[in-house]
């Protein structure tokens, strides 16, 4: 799907009292952007990447400099620019456990080759996290050319953070799913609290059903009462929501976030979509 949605009274000259919050994908960039003053969204547009020849292999680097040269809105000068990096596999570390000196021992079962320099870290204040990725060079050169006074961030930090946010406050325990192309992020939360956060790749809806009941078998947790929040890439017609539906007591889609506020031009976007899009809002 693709959407292009632009506020009647977006301002180009006011952009610098904006939010720009950029999710690139593996298979299309999205941005968005709200007024810091109000927290009113002003535009959302996805752009699908440009699928090569069937000889020629695809660059996510010449991409968005074809994306950046002709996308007038990105040129523009915003309050701040916070961008969700390509979907890789983070490492969770807590605060009081993190040194800043043995970024590439955290990855010893997951990359043989980490480099310090390599290695991208968000601090979570409000979860006493430490969150750790592996970044690619050529990419980050792109990006910080395009928006030299951006911040940077793996899937995860804005998911926990958006989870942490509307986690239901009446309920002990909050479980969430959040589906990208390739991946699930899950998380369970005991009130403010993270108790659990892990991302699998999946290729089917059987993998992802495995991940999940495993998530409710190890906490002692039942499908039957225990709802799942779902958030990403899924809709109540795909196969992973039939086959979850079949297992799990209550699936809820993330609403919009309570902290931005959306005009009616939003409504035929599904709320849930762009759920760590939005909670980029949240990331410092």
């Amino acid at each position: 799907m693709s959407y292009d949605i632009l506020e009647s009274d977006f301002n180009k000259k006011l952009s610098t009292a904006y939010q720009l919050s950029i999710l690139i994908g593996m298979d299309s960039l999205v941005y968005f952007a709200f007024d810091t003053n109000n927290n009113e969204a002003q535009l959302l547009r996805s752009i699908p990447y440009t699928v090569p020849p069937a000889n020629e292999a695809f660059s996510l680097t010449d991409e968005l400099k074809k994306i950046f040269a002709r996308e007038e809105l990105l040129g523009y000068l915003f309050r701040r620019v916070k961008i969700t990096m390509p979907d890789v596999q983070p490492v969770l570390v807590p605060a009081r456990l993190y040194n800043e000196y043995e970024k590439t021992t955290y990855f010893t079962e997951l990359m043989s080759d980490a480099k310090p320099e390599g290695i991208h870290n968000d601090e979570v204040e409000e979860l006493a996290l430490q969150i750790l990725y592996p970044t690619d060079a050529a990419l980050m050169a792109v990006l910080k050319k395009q928006f030299p006074t951006a911040k940077f961030y793996n899937n995860a930090t804005p998911f926990l953070l958006g989870c942490r946010k509307t986690a239901n406050e009446e309920r002990t325990h909050n479980l969430f799913a959040h589906f990208t192309q390739n991946s699930v992020y899950i998380s369970l939360f005991e009130k403010k609290n993270l108790v659990f956060s892990n991302s699998f790749k999946y290729q089917t809806a059987g993998d992802v059903l495995y991940y999940i009941l495993l998530t409710y078998n190890q906490h002692n947790l039942d499908p039957a009462q225990q709802p799942l929040n779902l958030s990403g890439r899924i809709l109540n017609n795909a196969e992973i929501y039939k086959t979850l539906y079949r297992y799990i007591g209550e699936l809820k889609f993330a609403p919009f976030p309570n902290f931005l506020q959306f005009s009616r031009k939003f409504n035929d976007v599904p709320p849930h979509f762009f759920f760590d899009l939005y909670s980029l809002a949240l990331c410092k």
